[in-house]
């Protein structure tokens, strides 16, 4: 599949790219130097609902280098995992940095929802594959 196909519609933000895939996986690219706290969080939310149209679909993050997330935004993100329009979360880690922030997370938030790390796309398409509906 050629690459302009692979992806139906797109939100921008100044902080991240969201992009339905045409597999109905929903990419989102953290861009560089992007702090995650609550307000970015909640216009993300707003930005996954429309994209989203009413259904619940697998996400795949990505991000360029210096993101990062606020102690306030780790909690928040499992008090609003329920309203959140997310099947299930795969995060690309491409470094060993990300890996751990990644790891360390998921170690102490425990998601209600599927949530897996890997170091690569093809690897993370492949298990949300597993979620579509």
């Amino acid at each position: 599949m050629e690459t302009e196909n692979l992806y139906i519609r797109t939100v921008e933000l100044p902080e991240a790219t969201i992009k339905l895939r045409s597999d109905s996986i929903v990419y989102v690219l953290f861009k560089e130097g992007t702090t995650l706290d609550i307000p970015l969080q909640m216009r993300l939310l707003d930005a996954y609902n429309d994209i989203c149209d009413g259904r619940k679909l697998p996400f795949l993050f990505d991000a360029m280098e210096h993101v990062s997330i606020t102690k306030e935004a780790k909690v928040n993100a499992i008090e609003i995992e329920a309203v959140a329009p997310v099947t299930a979360s795969a995060i690309v880690a491409r470094n060993l940095a990300y890996r751990l922030i990644a790891e360390f997370y998921l170690k102490i938030n425990k998601p209600k929802t599927p949530f897996k790390i890997f170091k690569n796309e093809e690897d993370a398409v492949s298990w949300l594959r597993l979620f579509l509906y």
